[in-house]
């Protein structure tokens, strides 16, 4: 592999500069001029056998995912994704054109979400695969939410559904047959889709106090909401929208649905406190915009009262964090 010939067929693949971009991929840095709105700035490492295994992804979707990980960080800020650099640790057993299909995978998504590859570095690994990502995004200053807004009354809502990722994950891991909501399962853990549209929706009839993006797993995020902001939440067990493939993918592994969708990282999903009150109104026009369900799942109380599930007849539990945690 020539390193040269490679980033020239990389260069081709993302195209010259767009708008707003004044020097692009090809010299020491890229140079564009600010939008005008708040600047955002995200970046993800994404690591071989921690955040992906090539034995259950191809490549083309290990690089949409990683890149779908960074977008929806800028939109639990709600903002729009703008501009990417992109750096890949190449590992001996890859060719030329299984770096290219990782780019393919990228720019895929890129196309879909207006995002523009301004830049980045491929070098060799001495192991793994290592995709690392920054991105940068626009926002206006009245759509700007971060994790520490949220108070008391507030209620918590959900986009779409939960436990898709993490069924799709022991799908594969148990070499579950592609049939039914198996394959729906594989489907949302291995290309699974960012919120933006549906976190603009959600700005033009709603002021939402909090937000993330449930990367973590939602008892996990709900747990970052508290403590950023200083109080605490009740989550109604029967109102988490547990996802059907999730269902079904639990029915064959003799485990509880409301397990995985507690658990489930990389759903992508937003997580939000709002006032109670406008709920109804969000849910009616994110679902008439986008198609996407907005359910209410809890509320915000105070901080000493902590994080708990209620469940089915009332019994009341401290929340355990389920999802996946880095460096444990």
């Amino acid at each position: 592999m020539a390193e040269f010939d490679l980033i020239g067929k990389l260069r081709s693949a993302i195209g010259p500069p767009g708008h707003g971009t004044l020097v692009g991929p090809g010299d020491d840095t890229a140079v564009y001029e600010p939008s005008g709105q708040l600047e955002l700035l995200t970046c993800d490492v994404f690591v071989e056998g921690i955040h992906f295994r090539r034995d259950f992804a191809t490549f083309e979707e290990i690089g949409a995912k990683c890149m779908v990980a960074n977008i929806s960080d800028v939109a639990a800020m709600g903002g729009f994704p703008s501009r990417a650099v992109l750096s890949v640790c190449v590992p001996p057993d890859m060719t030329d054109g299984d770096v290219e299909s990782v780019y393919a995978g990228v720019l895929d998504v890129c196309a879909q979400y207006g995002v523009e590859v301004v830049g980045g570095d491929t070098v060799g690994s001495p192991a793994g695969l290592v995709v690392s990502i920054a991105l940068t995004g626009a926002a206006a200053r009245n759509h700007v939410v971060t994790r520490a807004g949220a108070v008391v009354g507030d209620a918590v809502v959900v986009t779409g559904s939960l436990g898709g990722s993490e069924a799709g994950l022991r799908a594969l891991t148990e070499a579950l047959p592609d049939e039914g909501g198996v394959l729906e399962a594989k489907r949302r853990h291995l290309l699974p889709a960012p919120r933006v549209a549906e976190a603009q929706a959600l700005f033009e009839v709603a002021t939402p106090h909090a937000m993330i993006d449930v990367s973590d797993g939602l008892s996990s995020d709900v747990w970052h909401i508290a403590e950023e902001s200083g109080v605490g939440v009740v989550l109604e067990a029967e109102s988490i929208p547990v996802a059907a493939c999730a269902i079904e993918v639990a029915e064959r592994l003799g485990v509880d649905p409301l397990e995985l969708a507690l658990a489930s990282g990389e759903e992508f999903e937003l997580l939000v406190a709002l006032p109670e009150g406008e709920v109804a109104r969000a849910a009616e026009h994110v679902k008439a915009v986008t198609g996407t369900a907005l359910t209410r799942i809890g509320e915000v109380r105070e901080s000493e009262e902590g994080c708990t599930l209620v469940r089915a007849g009332g019994s009341e539990l401290p929340l355990a964090r389920a999802g996946y945690e880095h460096l444990k």
